[in-house]
Parts: C-alpha cells; sequence; structure tokens
C-alpha cells in the first residue's frame, strides 16, 4: 500500500480559499476511482510546513499515475489549476509513501 501527498504552501490569507477549492480536486478523484482522499489543514507546524496536504492511499503506483492522468485531462481541472497557482507561495509537491506497517484496527 502507498500514500500519495500532494502540500500546498498558500499566500498569507488564501489557505481557506484553497482548502475549499481543494474540495473539487477530491471529488474529481474519487471519480477517478481515489482511495479514501481527504484534506488536511496544519493545525501546528515547524516552518517551511505546508498549509494543506491532499492524500490519498493505493495499493499501485501504477494506479495512482492511471487516476492523475484521467483528472489532469479534464478540460476543467486545467482551469482549475491555474487559479490554485495564484494562491501559491511556491508549486506544489507530491510526494509518494511506501506503507511499510500495518493499519491499526481499532
Amino acid at each position: 500500500m502507498y500514500l500519495s501527498r500532494l502540500t500546498f504552501h498558500t499566500l498569507p490569507g488564501k489557505t481557506q480559499e484553497v482548502e475549499e477549492r481543494l474540495n473539487t480536486l477530491l471529488r474529481w478523484v474519487e471519480h477517478a476511482g481515489g482511495s479514501r482522499p481527504r484534506i488536511m489543514r496544519t493545525h501546528y507546524g515547524s516552518l517551511g510546513a505546508p498549509d494543506l496536504v491532499f492524500e490519498q492511499e493505493v495499493a499501485d503506483p501504477g494506479v495512482l499515475e492511471a487516476q492523475i492522468k484521467q483528472v489532469t485531462e479534464n478540460q476543467e481541472f486545467q482551469q482549475w489549476a491555474k487559479q490554485i497557482s495564484g494562491l501559491l507561495e511556491q508549486s506544489s509537491k507530491r510526494e509518494l509513501y511506501k506503507i511499510m506497517s500495518p493499519s491499526l484496527r481499532l
């Protein structure tokens, strides 16, 4: 299992707006078959930590690539990405982690 993270460093005062716009990305990812996508907002972080994180779990990196392709080929996504980029201090960054420990069952 893998965890994909897309991190966002927003301009001052723009975090709420980016968070709201990430809900659109969340719907597109779900439509593309994404598993458990979620948006997280930094409550407390070290200097340089992202303000928002969009993450999802995926069984295989190839599946993730297919989902990314499906989402990014959407014309609406292209417009959305341009709008988001104007609200960020820097380009968003993608990270892919291999989950090494079993998930805890409560």
